[in-house]
């Protein structure tokens, strides 16, 4: 790579034992991951379990759909950010219907694709309207597919936490996404 200064980098190698991450001379061209061998299958990345996880996660989503959850969140979020951050008003409506939901005995989910919809066609965009939408979010490991911003990713996708979350992503259910103002 050619640099401002007249001078070529040289391109990094990635790791050849994992090929999914930029390997160190120090770690003798591996990643810090397979230097260490820390175990780099996450069990999210089997295909057995990535599909019966999300087969779960759509379940409880459906549940939360067919009592009519999104059309109301909707019209929530459209009302409350359709002119001007209205974020406290939000903030009440949503703790309400949760309450009423959670009487009910339906958990108040939606999918990541609803999530991304929500925050970034719905309405104004406001920072504190993602700390609204985004623990909502079940499928919070399917973030990565839609268009979240670095803090929503970080914060409440879980991104970069993969190492940390291995151990306690072995069954179904997960854990729970990262809790907002709601």
């Amino acid at each position: 790579m050619l640099l401002r200064n007249g001078k070529i980098k040289p391109l990094i190698p990635k790791c050849y034992v994992c090929n999914k991450f930029f390997s160190n001379k120090k770690y003798r061209y591996k990643c810090s991951g397979c230097y260490k061998g820390v175990p780099t299958s996450l069990p999210w990345n089997d295909p057995n379990f990535r599909d019966r996880l999300n087969e779960w996660a759509d379940s409880q989503i459906t549940r939360s759909k067919q009592s009519g959850l999104h059309n109301i969140l909707r019209q929530m979020v459209l009302i409350c950010y359709s002119n001007s951050c209205k974020p406290d008003a939000l903030i009440n409506l949503i703790s309400e219907l949760k309450a009423d939901f959670i009487s009910r005995g339906v958990n108040l989910y939606i999918s990541a694709q609803d999530g991304a919809n929500l925050l970034r066609n719905t309405g104004l965009y406001c920072d504190k309207k993602s700390h609204i939408i985004c623990p909502l979010i079940l499928d919070w490991w399917n973030m990565k597919q839609y268009n979240f911003n670095g803090a929503e990713m970080c914060y409440f996708g879980r991104f970069g936490d993969e190492m940390t979350f291995a151990e306690e992503i072995t069954s179904i259910p997960p854990p729970p996404p990262n809790y907002g103002f709601c």
